[in-house]
């Protein structure tokens, strides 16, 4: 009895240590064995992250990885509407329409990889360049050491080398709706830039630190040329909105268009920018950096709430205001549907740009002074 007692027992403890052997052979954690069986004392169980994605040029863009990986395999494909952005799962094809596009079975581009020595690194280098402004993705399977992977489909815009310097020379804030002759009138937000040298917009992007990213509107592949007059309106209201994106500036026909200066508008149609506090950024997306801000607020505010704080932290460290405390932000108070803030020097920037030759100190500097309310006039500096 003694003996079949003690041949269990160590039938048993045989079976778990080879059991113990077995598992750490195969899973990212390490274990012991004690009385109770096999303890797991802990392990690497999460995928590779992807820290960076940068377009560098024409042709190029990087990817930077949290540890070392194994690229298995990766495709750089146009997007095109409709397929990139489906949402259906396809039952009788091999994959969905938006996979079947990333993986690039509509026209594919021809790519080679650069790796870094420590395999964190990979740089992306397509055989033709891309179109300023077209959109594009890369997509990709990589793997760590134990087996984590992560697959990633990253969007990106054809690299724009012509960035032109832009500044912000008027923000209304405040939507208006009315009657004029026994119809119905909308007075939108816009925002009113001055280009400071030719180049095309692909890459720059509008921001608003209170309305959040999803209200953000991206300027279309369209060139201009130094010393034009641009209007973006972030919704559309009523008739009369069009792009003018063409030659043709005399399209729009809504209030706070203007004939001769080009428009943008959005298609959303929910309102845009706090009425009494916010911080309005123009970033060049391509350089990561603001290109220019506008910081304003209530003229009892003490201090930003916590989303706008951190937005004018990132606006005092790119040098165009010298501080981020609200007491550096131009009133709101008097800005109604046909009131807004306007740059003070305005005329003079554009006079600047006009006939100088001169170079200039860029982003230019504001300040609480910089702007006063004042009655709108949308392409008029």
């Amino acid at each position: 009895m003694y003996k079949d007692r003690h041949r269990v027992l160590l039938s048993l403890v045989q079976g778990t240590f080879i059991a113990a052997l077995v598992i750490a052979a195969v899973l990212p954690f390490s274990c012991r064995i004690n009385e109770e069986g096999i303890s797991i004392i802990g392990g690497d169980f999460s995928a590779p992250i992807l820290e960076k994605f940068l377009v560098l040029d024409n042709r190029s863009v990087r990817l930077e990885f949290s540890e070392p990986v194994k690229l298995s395999g990766i495709v750089v494909s146009p997007r095109i509407e409709g397929i990139s952005d489906s949402s259906r799962i396809s039952y009788d094809e091999n994959l969905a329409p938006s996979l079947s596009s990333a993986a690039g079975e509509f026209g594919r581009l021809e790519a080679s990889i650069e790796e870094s020595e420590d395999s964190r690194t990979f740089t992306v280098i397509t055989a033709e360049e891309t179109e300023v402004g077209k959109s594009y993705e890369v997509f990709g399977l990589v793997e760590d050491s134990i087996g984590n992977s992560l697959t990633f489909c990253l969007p990106f815009v054809g690299y724009n080398s012509r960035i032109p310097r832009l500044i912000i020379t008027e923000v209304q804030i405040k939507y208006g709706k009315g009657t004029l002759k026994g119809e119905t009138i909308y007075r939108s937000e816009y925002v009113e830039l001055l280009a400071m040298e030719d180049g095309n917009l692909a890459g720059l992007v509008l921001e608003s630190a209170s309305d959040g990213h999803s209200k953000d509107f991206t300027f279309p592949a369209v060139n201009v040329k130094k010393g034009e007059i641009i209007l973006v309106h972030p919704r559309s209201a009523g008739e009369g909105c069009i792009n003018e994106a063409g030659d043709d500036l005399n399209l729009a026909l809504a209030p706070h268009s203007a004939e001769g200066i080009r428009d943008f508008w959005s298609d959303k149609t929910d309102s845009h920018y706090n009425d009494s506090s916010d911080i309005i950024i123009l970033r060049d997306t391509v350089n990561l950096c603001i290109m220019d801000a506008v910081m304003y607020a209530a003229e009892d505010a003490v201090e930003w709430k916590s989303a706008l704080a951190d937005v004018a932290l990132e606006v005092e460290l790119s040098g165009i205001y010298d501080s981020a405390d609200i007491s550096s932000a131009s009133s709101s108070k008097g800005c109604t549907a046909l009131k807004s803030l306007t740059r003070q020097n305005s005329a003079e920037l554009l006079n600047f740009v006009l006939n100088s030759e001169e170079d200039y100190e860029f982003p230019f500097h504001s300040d609480e002074a910089s702007w006063a309310v004042a009655a709108c006039s949308p392409g008029r500096l």
